[in-house]
């Protein structure tokens, strides 16, 4: 069943002065009432106006039928669930307590990981959607047990939509089952050279990319995507040469907070970036923020933003937190000592820094050149040294 709203309405045509009609017709799903299909035409006369409401109330069934059978979209299920947990004060699936405090924390997890998903039909989220979406986590630098509890969430919600009935011809929810290493593992980290991060700036100056500045600054700073978003102006001092970095955005909260490490710090800002910055300074006066809010950044979508051009120049696809590795691994390569980096770049742990000092190679750097001398006599190649023990080894047998 649907409701129908239907009207047929005379009025005086501005330009001709002839009596006219115009059709309405408006139907709202009774399923989904988020759903709505309207139609509206102009007549001529009151017969023809009569006609075409008939053939508008079919052409208006038929469309909300088709969008009917697409299924509920995630925004019904996330309501429901939330109006069901709020009235049984338990978990609508496991039916165990659940408190307030538990219900708006799940609540500000759906409605800023899955933001983008909420006007589309359930049935037509796929894996490749999960994927996208742990990745943006994972790209916010957000930790392991922090991602667990965002999957765990979604898999919770899509579930009671199954078991209601809201949600059709699909078990699983688009994050179930999706094999991604969540460890703490340092293996496969991805960096970019120094020649593709010179492609990556000097192509995205050249084709005027909305991101090229937050992508410099970030590579320039090593600050994490929630500090560049939180960047007040108030704290970039460009005279003096320094960015203070003392908050990072809530995603969950729509607000700024303290950095990840609980305290802030400071960035040189190389001269490479500071006319960028200047410009960003007067960009938008009205703004607090130094930064534009890119629609991509609202939706935690800075990550797929990223890997898209990346492979349109023909680099390496990386996320966004691996421009932070790439000021880390490459300000190592530089010379510039291990403490200075992790202060900069706000690192506390130096377990978790540990990669990027491998990575530089700035440890090991020379250290077989001993090696070498020990084996390999002076003023002899290498070449020449094996030939010669070659032909001794011959001799003596």
């Amino acid at each position: 069943m649907e409701d129908i709203r239907m009207a047929i309405r005379n009025y005086i045509d501005k330009i001709t002065g002839q009596p006219r009609y115009e059709v309405y017709v408006h139907l709202r799903s009774e399923i989904d009432p988020r759903i709505r299909i309207q139609k509206y035409k102009k007549c001529k006369t009151l017969s023809e106006a009569q006609r075409v409401e008939k053939i508008l109330i079919q052409v208006a069934t038929k469309a909300l039928c088709d969008e009917e059978n697409r299924g509920s979209r995630w925004n019904v299920v996330v309501k429901k669930w939330n109006e069901e947990a709020l009235r049984l004060y338990r978990n609508p699936v496991t039916l165990k307590t659940i408190t307030d405090k538990s219900i708006n924390t799940a609540m500000c997890i759906l409605n800023v990981w899955t933001k983008d998903w909420m006007d589309r039909p359930c049935k037509e989220l796929t894996i490749k959607d999960g994927k996208d979406l742990l990745l943006n986590c994972v790209g916010e630098d957000l930790k392991v047990s922090t991602i667990h509890k965002i999957k765990t969430t979604i898999n919770l919600v899509f579930r009671y939509g199954v078991q209601e009935g809201i949600i059709k011809d699909v078990l699983h929810s688009p994050v179930h089952g999706v094999m991604f290493d969540l460890s703490e593992k340092d293996t496969d980290v991805e960096i970019l050279t120094v020649s593709e991060i010179q492609k990556l700036l000097v192509e995205a100056k050249a084709r005027k990319h909305p991101w090229y500045a937050v992508w410099a600054v970030a590579l320039m700073t090593g600050m994490r995507s929630s500090e560049l978003f939180a960047l007040r102006k108030e704290n970039v001092l460009l005279p003096e040469g320094f960015i203070r970095i003392k908050e990072s955005w809530d995603w969950f909260k729509d607000s700024a907070k303290s950095t990840k490490a609980g305290y802030w710090r400071t960035a040189p800002i190389a001269k490479a970036i500071r006319p960028i910055i200047a410009e960003l300074m007067q960009a938008d006066p009205e703004s607090p923020f130094l930064f534009p809010r890119h629609e991509e950044w609202l939706r935690s979508e800075q990550a797929i933003v990223l890997r898209r051009f990346c492979e349109e120049i023909g680099i390496r696809s990386v996320r966004f937190h691996t421009l932070r590795a790439c000021f880390a691994t490459h300000m190592l390569a530089t010379g510039v000592d291990q403490a200075t980096v992790m202060a900069i770049g706000g690192w506390s742990n130096l377990k978790t820094f540990r990669i990027y000092v491998r990575l530089a190679g700035i440890t090991e750097r020379s250290k077989t050149e001993r090696l070498g001398d020990l084996f390999v006599p002076a003023h002899t190649t290498l070449e020449e040294h094996i030939s010669k023990t070659f032909e001794t080894t011959q001799e003596a047998a």
